[in-house]
């Protein structure tokens, strides 16, 4: 289930007469198998409280917040300023309610969005944390502000509402726009998916847009749009290699933490010359102080403490003359000591939420004394291996494969930055397929095999079974077309892979490192490009291909490639993502794979 937001309502608007669109209620027309006031119930389901203003329909198709409220505007169809008093004054009702601060968020959402998704709104709510502002909209693809999606400071949205309707006659049908309402301080904010539906041309384009087979860029923005993080919690950053940061890592401790040679030299107290105390010499690992008289020189060592009251001359810029020690001519006069804090402070911000946890982040952790930072850990994965013809025989019977998928996979799943916590065998059978969406604690069941949408394929099935929501439907990629991305109503997160090794390696390895980032709060991975070494020609859909290095630092692309087995992968350096409608000599991207 999403994680909550505590001070976060919602008011969805889904009264209107929905004019342009004659004889149909406009927001129980379905998109993607959802109504449009299910899809927006699914976006809020995070908030404490969320209240519909309009008709309660007989039944609710997505899963909502667990204080779902229902109310009408005073006339019914009276404009939405007026739904939004009805709103709030719905929210403010029953017993559990505690009287909020001003500055407690409410959003307000239009039922008749239907992409808007859970992400795209709780972006609105961080921009209204962090902005001197009294209210943020949402604009769409168009630019156009949608004054019916915003994130409002409660005190100015009760304010607003109140002078809007000042002095307004209830008994008129109709009355004053959301924009009589709004405070003097708002921004706006760019989201992809809030476009809404206003006439019978806008729901049937949203309908095509639903089925359309994403390429693989629109997929991945799909993928980090429309999946929440999950819970964060503390952790050792050690222990938790391939998680990302929730909050900035700030320094325990400052660095150095003790004054520290930066050479091998000599600790010199006052001005030279300096008489060399050759009983003395200062090792790092040494505890205590040292004390070096006025005008004398001692030995020191590389990350030794440097004795109170004297710099650091590295070697190779002293002379030496008996007990004479001198600076040499030439030399620049610099103390090669590193004081305390000069790398870091303490309370320094070492690295932003949402960093990856990196064996150099892990160091850096150690060095600023860091034990524990609020993170979310690599996401837990239950491999499941679909199919009844797999065979672990050397030498399979007829009919049936040997399964050199599973052995692999947990592999490929760690370098996309997953944890694979289990793997095991699924027959083609519904209650199999059933079972293997609904058990286990993990947060995210990769199945392999039964994607293709086809009467031997029960994948579907068992996802419509168990009510999930399908983010990625196929791709229009080769291979990895029947590639599906869903979430289940309790939040598991469900990955179809094709049955075919290649297939199933290749579009792991494309798309399953934005699921990680996505899951983790992290950044999207970064696209690496590079020129082919030969030109290579344009298809229809994005193909993924072997891809191997060349000394002039291109990439030499397999024009083909056989899928039923790994082999084009020994030899392979990465994968060429080579999209649609380039030309033969333009880059591709290239996708990692793990070092050979």
């Amino acid at each position: 289930m999403p994680e909550r937001s505590p001070g976060v309502d919602a008011i969805v608007l889904a009264g209107g007469r929905g004019s342009r669109m004659p004889g149909t209620d406009k927001v129980l027309a379905t998109v993607d198998g959802r109504t449009l006031l299910g899809h927006a119930l699914a976006a809020t389901a995070f908030c404490d409280r969320v209240v519909v203003v309009g008709p309660r329909p007989p039944d609710l198709d997505a899963p909502a917040a667990t204080d779902l409220r229902f109310t009408r505007e005073t006339p019914h169809f009276g404009g939405p300023v007026r739904a939004l008093r009805a709103g709030l004054a719905a929210i403010e009702r029953g017993e559990e309610y505690v009287t909020p601060s001003d500055d407690d968020v409410v959003l307000t959402v239009s039922a008749d969005l239907p992409f808007v998704h859970e992400n795209a709104l709780r972006s609105l709510v961080g921009a209204l944390r962090s902005r001197e502002a009294d209210a943020v909209f949402a604009t769409d693809g168009a630019g156009r502000v949608q004054y019916l999606v915003g994130a409002w400071r409660r005190g100015a949205l009760q304010r607003g509402v109140a002078a809007a309707l000042d002095g307004v006659d209830d008994t008129m049908e109709r009355g004053p726009s959301v924009r009589a309402a709004l405070p003097q301080a708002t921004a706006t904010l760019a989201l992809d998916d809030v476009e809404d539906v206003d006439t019978p041309e806008d729901l049937a384009a949203a309908r095509t847009r639903a089925e359309r087979l994403p390429d693989l860029d629109r997929a991945r923005r799909a993928i980090r749009a429309r999946l929440a993080p999950l819970p964060s919690r503390p952790g050792r950053p050690s222990d938790h290699s391939g998680g990302c940061l929730a909050d900035p890592m700030v320094a325990v401790r400052p660095f150095p933490h003790f004054d520290t040679s930066a050479m091998d030299g000599w600790a010199v107290a006052g001005p030279g010359p300096w008489v060399v105390d050759d009983r003395v010499v200062v090792t790092a690992g040494a505890g205590g102080t040292t004390a070096v008289a006025d005008g004398r020189a001692v030995r020191i060592a590389t990350g030794a403490p440097v004795p109170v009251g004297t710099t650091v001359i590295r070697d190779e810029f002293t002379v030496r003359s008996g007990a004479d020690l001198r600076r040499r001519p030439d030399a620049p006069t610099r103390d090669d000591a590193r004081r305390v804090g000069e790398d870091w402070a303490v309370g320094a911000v070492l690295a932003p939420a949402g960093h990856p946890i990196t064996p150099a982040l892990v160091s850096t952790a150690l060095s600023a004394g860091v034990e524990s930072v609020l993170l979310r850990a690599a996401p837990r994965v239950d491999v499941v291996l679909s199919g009844d013809e797999l065979s672990d025989l050397v030498d399979p019977p007829p009919g049936a494969i040997r399964d050199t998928v599973g052995p692999v996979l947990p592999q490929y799943l760690r370098w996309c930055g997953l944890n694979p916590a289990s793997t095991r065998r699924c027959r083609d059978t519904d209650d199999d397929f059933d079972a293997a969406l609904a058990d286990g604690d993990a947060d995210v069941v990769v199945i392999v095999g039964a994607t293709g949408f086809g009467a031997a394929d029960p994948l579907a099935g068992a996802l419509a079974r168990a009510g999930a929501r399908p983010i990625v439907r196929g791709l229009a990629c080769r291979p990895g077309g029947s590639t599906s991305v869903s979430v289940t109503p309790s939040g598991r997160l469900v990955i179809g892979l094709p049955g075919n090794p290649f297939a199933a390696v290749a579009t792991a390895c494309a798309i399953l490192p934005d699921v990680a980032r996505a899951l983790t709060g992290g950044r999207a991975p970064r696209r690496q490009y590079g020129l082919p070494a030969q030109p290579i020609s344009s298809s229809p859909v994005t193909r993924l291909l072997p891809a191997t290095t060349t000394e002039d630092g291109r990439w030499r692309v397999a024009d083909s490639v056989r899928t039923a087995h790994l082999a084009a992968l020994v030899d392979c350096d990465a994968l060429a993502a080579v999209s649609p409608g380039r030309e033969p000599t333009d880059a591709v991207e290239i996708v990692p794979l793990p070092p050979r």
